[in-house]
C-alpha cells in the first residue's frame, strides 16, 4: 500500500465509521431516559471496546508514522523533558504522580513531543498492565539520560513480549488525550537517535530502563 493510501486509509476510511459509532453511542444513551441495568452494561461495552479500537489503530498509524521519519530536532536542555511531562500531567489530569529527578544536564535533539509522549505512554502502560503505579525517575548517565519505572511484583506480574508487541494497553481510567501508547512507540521514538528501552525483572522488582541519548 501506497504512504498516501495507508493515511487516507487511517484518516478517513475508518475515521468516519469510528465517528459514527460514537454517535450511535451518544443517542443511544440519550433515548433510554430509565436504561435497565443490562442497557447501561451494553452501552459500557460498547463505549469501552471502541475507546480501545480508536486506540489501537490510532497508536497503530501514530507508529507507522514515526518509524523512519523523524529528524533530529534543535537540541534542548534536558530539564526541558521534565517541564514538559510535569506540565502534561496537569493540564490532561493524568492519574500519575510526576517523576522525581534531580537535576539534569545535557541536549537531546529527540523532538520533544513524540519523546514525552512516549515517556507517558511508558508509565501510563505499566500502570494499567500492573494494577500498580510505578516509581518514576529521572537520572543522569554518561551521555545519556535514564528514565526509569520501577515497580514491586513477581515474576508474572508484567509480560514483556506482549508489552513490547501490543501498540496499546487498555488503561485502568480512560485517557481522553493522546499520551497512552504502548512501548512500541517510545522505542520508536528512541532507537533512530541510538536510545535503547529494556524490561527486566530481578529479586521482586520489574524496572524498564529507557535511555535518552544526549547531543555529544
Amino acid at each position: 500500500m501506497k504512504p498516501e493510501d495507508e493515511q487516507l486509509f487511517f484518516g478517513h476510511d475508518l475515521a468516519t465509521p469510528f465517528t459514527n459509532l460514537r454517535g450511535s453511542h451518544f443517542l443511544l444513551k440519550m433515548a433510554l431516559k430509565t436504561p435497565s441495568p443490562d442497557a447501561l452494561e451494553a452501552l459500557d461495552i460498547l463505549d469501552a471496546n471502541s475507546h480501545f479500537l480508536e486506540r489501537m489503530l490510532g497508536w497503530y498509524w501514530r507508529i507507522r508514522e514515526i518509524e523512519g521519519q523523524l529528524q533530529p530536532a534543535a537540541p534542548y536542555s534536558s530539564q526541558e523533558v521534565l517541564t514538559h511531562i510535569n506540565q502534561r500531567i496537569a493540564d490532561e489530569a493524568l492519574a500519575l504522580r510526576p517523576p522525581v529527578s534531580a537535576a539534569l544536564e545535557g541536549r537531546i535533539q529527540i523532538p520533544l513531543d513524540p519523546l514525552v509522549t512516549g515517556l507517558l505512554g511508558a508509565a501510563i502502560t505499566l500502570h494499567s498492565a500492573s494494577e500498580s503505579e510505578a516509581a518514576w525517575t529521572f537520572e543522569a548517565g554518561e551521555g545519556v539520560v535514564w528514565s526509569r519505572y520501577s515497580l514491586e511484583g513477581d515474576e508474572y506480574t508484567l509480560d514483556p513480549s506482549r508489552l513490547f508487541r501490543k501498540v496499546y494497553w487498555p488503561s485502568r481510567t480512560k485517557v481522553n488525550a493522546w499520551t497512552d501508547p504502548c512501548l512500541p512507540y517510545l522505542r520508536a521514538v528512541l532507537e533512530p537517535f541510538g536510545g535503547n528501552l529494556e524490561l527486566t525483572w530481578e529479586a521482586g522488582r520489574w524496572e524498564l530502563a529507557a535511555s535518552v541519548p544526549l547531543v555529544p
